[in-house]
């Protein structure tokens, strides 16, 4: 099975490192500014190269996950690097079964790219691919480790991910379409809108989902009347009488923008 999120385990799980010299150590898996740490019990600290070729074992009640650390690489774009301008660390993941099959952890991003990095939640260690919405947004520049007082990056990356997914209602139900162009911009200038022939706006979006919706980007997915019914609070914010840029960019919750070409029901 191909991922695009993969829950591993609890961040404070003992974990066991082994090398092609069959040599065995265990440690502390842990997580920092979106990088793998792998904190030996003797002092040693693992990260980066040094954890290619690594296959860390967690054990997480009954269950257990083998995870291979296949290779490690940069991103140099200007948004995949960290606000300290380091470029954003990357790992190809493999996942192994008790038979020793071992597959691909994630799905191939736009770019063809089969790539993840760790994130650490209260729930524990959360391996997220560049395929999937939290990697894209983490990719675009919403790197949720990054909180600072001027920009609130938690709350712009889970707008983003409600954006990504087409998730209006902040409640989970996805209802955009592989594939589907979208130009995403924020008040805060990580990302600009496209200025060459602009798509049509969409939506205005908040740390729970939109804050106003122009247009439904899959009308096939969901209607505006849909999500009328649905969702009370966005109610007379529907249409693109209603949702307008102009408005939201003054609106004190929307922090993120997409526009997106407008689709037949």
């Amino acid at each position: 099975m191909l991922f695009h999120h993969l829950i591993i385990a609890l961040a404070a799980a003992s974990s066991l490192l082994t090398t092609d010299a069959a040599q065995a150590a265990k440690g502390r898996l842990d997580v920092d500014g979106g990088e793998f740490r792998l904190h030996l019990d003797d002092g040693r600290v693992l990260q980066r190269e040094a954890l290619v070729g690594a296959r860390v074992v967690i054990h997480n009640g009954a269950e257990t996950i083998r995870l291979l650390i296949d290779a490690v690489v940069e991103d140099k774009t200007s948004s995949g690097k960290t606000s300290s301008g380091k470029p954003l660390v990357l790992y190809r993941l493999l996942v192994e079964d008790a038979s020793g099959r071992v597959q691909e952890a994630c799905q191939p991003d736009a770019r063809g790219r089969r790539l993840g990095m760790p994130l650490l939640k209260e729930t524990g260690i959360t391996v997220t691919c560049t395929s999937g919405a939290e990697g894209k947004c983490i990719l675009m520049g919403y790197k949720p480790w990054e909180e600072s007082a001027d920009v609130p990056m938690r709350d712009l990356h889970a707008a983003c991910i409600h954006m990504v997914r087409a998730d209006y209602g902040g409640d989970d139900r996805a209802t955009t379409r592989d594939g589907t162009i979208i130009d995403v911009y924020d008040r805060f200038g990580i990302q600009q809108p496209d200025a060459v022939d602009p798509m049509p706006f969409e939506a205005a979006w908040g740390k729970d989902g939109a804050i106003c919706i122009a247009h439904p980007r899959i009308a096939q997915n969901v209607t505006l009347a849909e999500l009328e019914s649905r969702h009370r609070r966005l109610r007379n914010h529907l249409g693109p009488e209603a949702c307008t840029e102009e408005a939201m960019r003054n609106h004190p919750e929307a922090l993120l923008f997409n526009r997106s070409a407008v689709t037949a029901p």
